[in-house]
């Protein structure tokens, strides 16, 4: 019995060290509620998609020799990388 409340009470002392621990870590600016940053990583991978797609139209300017055939080529290969990684 008093090895079973020593180690609840070693238990307690822990989840409270933690919770300490935590709420310094949160006043210091190291922690980041989980909404915040993955509201910034959709901006920064809305960014990277748009950029993405952009690719074909900017190819047909500067490679003028290959041919509409070619840009949507490309343009599907861009789409379907974007689509694969959406889904990983």
């Amino acid at each position: 019995m008093d090895a079973d409340l020593a180690a609840e009470k070693l238990r307690l002392a822990r989840a409270t060290a933690e919770k300490v621990e935590t709420a310094n870590a949160k006043l210091r600016g190291e922690l980041i509620p989980a909404a915040e940053v993955e509201r910034e990583w959709a901006t920064v991978l809305r960014g990277v998609r748009a950029a993405m797609l952009a690719v074909p139209s900017r190819v047909a300017q500067t490679a003028g020799h290959l041919t509409p055939h070619d840009i949507n080529a490309i343009d599907r290969e861009v789409r379907d990388a974007l689509e694969e990684a959406a889904h990983d």
